[in-house]
């Protein structure tokens, strides 16, 4: 069968949106070697007088970047009005790179402010923009911890800032005060944006990606460029084409690096445990260096304050943190408590299982008592939860009273607690058990009533009975059950007596892991038309390949199935393996319908009919290849429901037949209603026709009103060729029985159906 599986999820490598993403990357590394070209001309004095090559080269190289942004905004992968926003600013720094070029370049002293500086701020409010838009992208809610987490971050990046590089800046500045005004703003600005990114990678973590780091380098090399740039303007060292441009050309590059990266697919990731405060403390480290360094006089002033702001948001982000350790601590104790009677809850007894199987493996001994109360839904009932809920929590109080500080007692819900005791003995775990159930037999005093309940308690030893601490809480329950079916009071297990009980439960999770992993086969058996002689149809028939007790058939596990409410789950494995059959026979050049039979489950699920229609298409057939078998006792169940699920089932174009037709006892009623295409008639009757007038009678009626109803009647239990000839010779429909084949395996069947191509016809 040709293999119908979806499509697999595209790898991260290899996304569609990655690969315009190469070309870009390609663009930005010609332009950075387009412009450490025109330095490196420029260094061995070819660029002409006043570096003017070098000049141009920038001014290609942020031409280029302009339009690699631009690009980046296009490209269907994320952030596309941020990187807009960027192009925007970067076309305007290349304005002011223009300008520059054109009419300020060869002036000995550039006017402060210039239209060339108008056009290089345009740069910082459109990055502002565009980080925010990335941001907000990338976080959903913005809690505490993650404000303070980038107030932090972001004081303590400007403090550094201020202390090596504003802070000399601003020292060496000279000139009015628009032009100190004019040169300061760089390096304030560039700050700005740092901080900026600093804070928004605390805040992010884990899920920050290539892209925010290189924006990080490339303010940070700004910074460092532009602060160096006003000292040496100051100085009088400043000169064009030299190592300055290329600080400024690398942080410009970091840019396009940043649009190059591919974008991180989903949300931000943040990072937990230690690592959460990881990044906050080594901040609150350095701002507590530079406050120190400020205290020694060696500091910045406004240093001083940015780290000090830095230290208190810190204390604040600790404050936080512990508050936050408190509320978890207490979320865990809540979790783990029954919030009724404030005993351990089910998630508690179990964790102390588990620690106890540890010490059944050393050798030790534990005892596992669940008691269960009884008339407790009689007492909620009549007199309500709220002294139902009353009475649970005085359970608890007595039975908490019998126990050693050693021994746990958990409610593992409802009216069932479980008492686990270690170094008891037999007789020890059963006077105890004993003991508790004294004290549950005392009167209960509610306002001015006496409450009386008694209870059933199961017991279970280790290593007695099992070694296994999960184990021994279901063999206790089974016990629990056996004393409050027979009013026994306490009841310690035994095998002998309760085993059949722990085997139906490892059985249900053995069925239960065979539907799951491929342990069903079906076998077919044929169904022959007698009009034409030949076989059309068959039904599918399932067993189980137990992997130590070989084939089983279905009266070995059907009932298991139906307990355990396995029997959905089961019949749509059954339907999907049919119909997979039916597709691999199809595509040999053999149509034939397949018949499955339909649980009780099924008829009363309302999207069971969508189930069927999305197997068909699955396997590419027809309704029409498919019939539901259903019995007459599965209609008493919910027949109105039932009625709906056929009925939608037919209208689809599957085949719904009756079963073991004539053994129920409104036959007649259900025809009328439901959508049937054909009546099973029960082997009971078949088997008897050859021999019994009255059997043939009822067989010739049963046909008549199938045919009256325009249905299509199959006989089964045709055991011989005797039976098959009376059968063609009232004129019924379809035969399915021993004498044609048992049910066998689709290999088999397929080879019957090739020997068995002309089928004898039957003796007219």
């Amino acid at each position: 069968m040709a293999d119908r599986r979806l499509p697999s999820r595209p790898d991260e490598r290899t996304r569609p949106a990655d690969r315009p993403l190469r070309v870009v990357r390609l663009l930005a590394a010609g332009l950075l070697a387009v412009y450490l070209t025109t330095l490196l001309a420029d260094g061995l004095g070819l660029a002409g007088p006043g570096g003017v090559l070098a000049g141009g080269g920038k001014l290609v190289m942020m031409g280029g970047l302009v339009g690699l942004l631009a690009s980046r905004a296009v490209i269907p992968a994320g952030d596309r009005l941020a990187w807009a926003c960027f192009a925007v600013g970067v076309a305007g720094y290349l304005a002011g790179g223009v300008l520059h070029e054109l009419f300020y370049r060869d002036l000995p002293v550039v006017p402060r402010p210039s239209w060339a500086d108008a056009g290089f701020m345009l740069l910082y409010p459109t990055a502002y923009t565009a980080l925010f838009l990335m941001l907000r992208a990338r976080l959903g809610r913005l809690t505490p911890a993650m404000w303070l987490d980038g107030v932090v971050t972001g004081l303590t990046a400007a403090a550094l800032a201020v202390q090596f590089a504003l802070g000399p800046a601003m020292r060496a500045a000279t000139g009015g005060v628009a032009a100190v005004a004019t040169s300061l703003a760089y390096p304030v600005a560039d700050l700005l944006l740092l901080v900026l990114i600093a804070g928004a990678l605390a805040v992010i973590g884990r899920g920050a990606g290539g892209c925010w780091w290189w924006l990080a380098g490339g303010m940070a090399l700004f910074v460092v460029t532009d602060t160096v740039y006003v000292v040496q303007v100051a100085e009088g060292s400043y000169v064009a084409g030299g190592p300055l441009d290329l600080g400024w050309g690398l942080a410009l590059t970091c840019l396009g690096l940043a649009a190059c990266q591919s974008p991180r697919r989903g949300s931000a990731r943040r990072l937990d445990g230690l690592a959460a405060i990881a990044v906050p403390g080594a901040c609150a480290l350095a701002a507590s260096g530079l406050l120190f360094a400020g205290h020694l006089g060696e500091g910045d002033p406004l240093a001083g304050v940015l780290a000090l702001g830095a230290v208190l948001a810190a204390l604040g982000r600790t404050a936080l943190t512990f508050h936050d350790v408190r509320a978890l601590a207490d979320s865990r104790r809540q979790a783990r408590t029954d919030e009724l009677t404030g005993l351990p809850n089910r998630r508690s007894a179990h964790e102390a299982l588990r620690a106890a199987g540890g010490r059944l493996a050393e050798g030790g001994t534990l005892g596992v008592l669940v008691v269960d109360l009884d008339r407790f839904k009689e007492i909620n009932d009549s007199l309500g939860h709220a002294v139902g809920d009353a009475l649970l929590h005085e359970v608890g109080t007595r039975l908490a009273g019998q126990l050693r500080p050693g021994d746990l007692l958990a409610r593992l819900g409802g009216d069932e607690f479980v008492v686990l005791t270690a170094d008891l003995d037999r007789d020890g775990a059963v006077a105890l058990a004993g003991r508790l159930r004294d004290q549950l037999r005392r009167p209960f005093r509610h306002g001015g009533m006496e409450l009386t309940v008694d209870a059933s308690l199961g017991l279970a030893l280790g290593p007695e009975h099992s070694t296994d601490a999960d184990e021994l809480l279901q063999l206790a329950d089974l016990a629990m059950y056996e004393a409050k079916s027979h009013r026994r009071g306490v009841t310690v297990y035994d095998e002998a007596a309760h085993g059949q009980g722990r085997h139906r439960l490892e059985a249900v999770e053995q069925l239960r892991s065979a539907v799951r992993s491929g342990e069903l086969v079906l076998h077919y058996q044929p169904k022959l038309s007698l009009p034409t002689g030949s076989v059309d149809g068959v039904e599918a028939l399932v067993r189980w390949q137990h992997p130590t007790r070989g084939l089983l058939f279905p009266d070995a596990f059907v009932e298991l199935a139906e307990s355990a409410g396995l029997m959905g789950e089961l019949t749509t494995a059954v339907l999907d393996l049919a119909l997979a059959q039916c597709r691999l026979w199809a595509d040999d050049g053999r149509r034939l319908t397949v018949a499955v039979n339909v649980s009780p489950s099924n008829l009363v699920d309302e999207q069971f009919p969508d189930h069927v229609a999305a197997l068909l298409r699955q396997h590419g057939l027809p309704a029409s290849a498919l019939v539901l078998e259903v019995t007459e006792s599965l209609l008493m169940e919910d027949r109105e429901r039932a009625v709906r699920v056929l009925a939608r089932l037919r209208d689809s174009g599957v085949g719904i037949a009756i079963d073991d037709y004539g053994t129920g006892y409104s036959s007649l009623a259900y025809l009328a209603v439901l959508p049937v295409t054909e009546l099973k008639l029960d082997r009971t009757f078949t088997a008897a026709m050859s021999g019994s007038a009255r059997a043939e009678s009822i067989v010739v009626s049963t046909l008549r009103l199938a045919h009256a109803l325009g249905l299509v009647l199959v006989a089964e239990g045709a055991e011989d060729q005797a039976t098959v000839d009376a059968l063609a010779g009232i004129g019924c429909d379809v035969v399915q029985g021993y004498h044609l084949s048992r049910p066998l395996p689709p290999d088999q069947l397929w080879a019957w159906l090739g020997s068995n191509s002309a089928v004898e016809a039957p003796v007219g």
